[in-house]
């Protein structure tokens, strides 16, 4: 196991040079399933809705009211029938709604922000056993990324967008860690400003480096608090021990990640929460304390969390069989379990129905 703060600023040096950041390469690596999603080596766009199952399919031809109501929530009724990429009703409800809402409230349409245009940050400061991002580009090795500046960035997704047969209208920093440079958040956003595009910003983080925040909060807790602009915090397991097998780091530094967390919620971000369905042992147990720690950064955070599928993309499959080499396997609890426990039986123990059939952007912080 290993301490990622040592590693950060190891791979940190790496990541930044003359005002350039460096961008993982996404062709030949592996990491994308489908490879007409790559927009030239180093950027792709994602769907967070797809379409890939009957409830993601009518949500795309439905009406922009049925659009906004709770028939799109939850699992489906069934699930324990279906396979796992069929559980949930929608895998994902933001970017597409948090973007909408901030953006334009009710009115806004989540399908005009579901097409996302992703950076990926190359670096990182885990090692995870579900990652779908090879080990040599988390460690921020030139050889497999290329340094651009924010206006070769913003060019780049100008030009996909106007050959996007969809809207396109969401950028997504995403790694790796992007918080090990959170440079490249602030001239991101500037860039887009100077161009006076509405376009939405969407971060992810693993949660686990506010100390390179907090160095540029000055500049950065202005920019989080944007009414286009969105943070989603990934937790690695539901307890110190569940987070070490899955992500390789020391035990203790679990903490981070609600420290971290604290930062974003204190700082007024529109902070969102993703969790893995992944848990090893005494499901019920662990999962229901989990809940209360995300109660006690903020007593409806877990109505702003969404648990993630883990899927078996090429690049995972690599991962998942050298990190069992190393002793740390793949939990066997079934995912659908995860699901079934989180949305069936925690969140009613704790809140309202009303607040059940609010979307995650809807809760209030």
């Amino acid at each position: 196991m290993f301490d990622p703060e040592k590693r950060a600023e190891l791979v940190r040096p790496k990541m930044m040079k003359n005002g350039k950041y460096l961008i993982a390469r996404i062709g030949g690596s592996g990491q994308e399933s489908d490879p007409n999603k790559i927009l030239d080596m180093y950027f792709r766009y994602k769907n967070y809705i797809s379409g890939d199952n009957e409830f993601e399919n009518e949500w795309f031809n439905s009406s922009l009211k049925d659009v906004w109501s709770a028939k799109f929530l939850g699992l489906v009724k069934d699930f324990w029938s279906r396979p796992i990429d069929e559980i949930k009703k929608l895998e994902f409800q933001n970017p597409p709604y948090s973007a909408a809402l901030k953006l334009e409230g009710r009115t806004g349409d989540p399908r005009n922000y579901n097409k996302v245009f992703a950076v990926q940050v190359s670096g990182c400061t885990y090692a995870c056993n579900f990652c779908y991002v090879p080990p040599e580009i988390n460690m921020a090795n030139p050889a497999f990324g290329k340094f651009f500046s924010p206006k070769e960035i913003l060019d780049f997704f100008l030009s996909a967008k106007s050959k996007s047969k969809e809207p396109m209208n969401v950028i997504r920093i995403t790694g790796g860690e992007p918080t090990i440079i959170p440079e490249i958040i602030i001239d991101v956003f500037n860039e887009i400003e100077k161009r006076d595009l509405k376009t939405y910003l969407w971060i992810d983080t693993n949660l686990s480096m506010s100390k390179y925040l907090e160095k540029t909060e000055s500049d950065l807790k202005n920019i989080l608090n944007k009414r286009n602009v969105g943070v989603v915090g990934c937790f690695k397991g539901v307890c110190k021990e569940d987070f070490s097998m899955l992500t390789g780091v020391e035990p203790k530094f679990y903490e981070n990640q609600f420290e971290t967390a604290k930062l974003f919620l204190d700082w007024k971000t529109d902070f969102y929460a993703y969790l893995p369905a992944l848990v090893y042992e005494n499901p019920e147990q662990r999962i229901e304390e989990f809940v209360d720690r995300l109660r006690e950064l903020n007593k409806n955070l877990p109505l702003r969390a969404e648990i993630l599928i883990i899927k078996e993309f090429p690049g995972a499959v690599i991962n998942i069989k050298e990190k069992a080499k190393q002793g740390r396997p793949m939990p066997k609890t079934d995912q659908k379990l995860f699901f079934d426990l989180w949305y069936n039986k925690l969140l009613p123990k704790f809140y309202s129905k009303e607040m059940l059939n609010k979307f995650c952007c809807e809760i209030p912080l």
